[in-house]
């Protein structure tokens, strides 16, 4: 698979100036939408928590990020621009890393400017209104890092719905997603009970509840790398298989 940096940055120039005017849209109203919760979070204890600040960021973030992507892979499904798109001379690895980093770092960079800003300007609306201390430090903090991870390897998925279903992208993939929610929490409860039946684990409240926690902490980190895998990667490999299909 051949990369070119320059084609790539083509590619990516001609996605932002395409989607320029929605990307704008959609970053207003995100705005709109966390300057409002900032401010609806310090009207019950006249001050804006850094948690509360990250939840309200967070609550922006991932539907806008996920409907973004959804917009950017549209023109894969649309024959007038499907056609000006796949004849660009582009290799399928090639457009995927453009799409991607249009979807990911730019929109992330962009909206976490835009967030810090208005996060500024709600705190000094907060101090002016309702007399909220004026920290600035509370838009900044490790959790944001989370935050970001979280989205990165999220967006994958999204990335192949928006490529695999040509009608009701969002709705399907939402639906598949939590099929699969469902299936491997089922899953994990009747393994957990196909092991642990013989031991008398679920006939004592506290012992269950250790029982339970144990597992949890002993899982933890397999399931993260699983989950990790399968969000992240895993997703970036079945997106490029179907850009090259097109």
């Amino acid at each position: 698979m051949e990369f070119d940096l320059q084609r790539i940055a083509f590619a990516l120039r001609r996605d932002m100036v395409l989607l320029k005017n929605t990307f704008i849209t959609g970053i207003l109203v995100g705005s709109i939408i966390l300057f409002l919760l900032c401010l609806f979070n310090m009207v019950w204890d006249q001050k804006l928590s850094p948690d509360e600040f990250l939840g309200s960021f967070t609550l922006c973030l991932f539907p806008l990020g996920i409907l973004f992507t959804f917009t950017v892979f549209r023109e894969f499904h649309d024959p007038k621009l499907n056609a000006s798109f796949l004849t660009l001379p582009l290799a399928s690895g090639e457009r995927l890393v453009a799409k991607w980093l249009l979807c990911v770092p730019f929109f992330v960079i962009a909206f976490s400017i835009v967030g810090i800003l208005i996060g500024f300007f709600a705190m000094l609306c907060g101090a002016f209104l309702f007399q909220a201390p004026f920290d600035v430090t509370i838009l900044f903090q490790i959790g944001y890092w989370k935050t970001i991870f979280m989205f990165s390897l999220v967006q994958p998925v999204f990335m192949v719905g928006a490529l695999s279903f040509s009608k009701n992208r969002l709705g399907k993939t939402v639906l598949i997603l939590g099929l699969l929610f469902v299936s491997f929490l089922f899953f994990y409860f009747i393994g957990f009970g196909l092991l642990n039946h013989d031991f008398g684990i679920f006939y004592g409240n506290e012992i269950s509840s250790e029982a339970f926690d144990e597992a949890s902490g002993d899982f933890s980190i397999i399931g993260k790398w699983f989950y990790g895998l399968i969000f992240g990667p895993v997703m970036l490999w079945v997106a490029y298989l179907k850009i090259k299909e097109k």
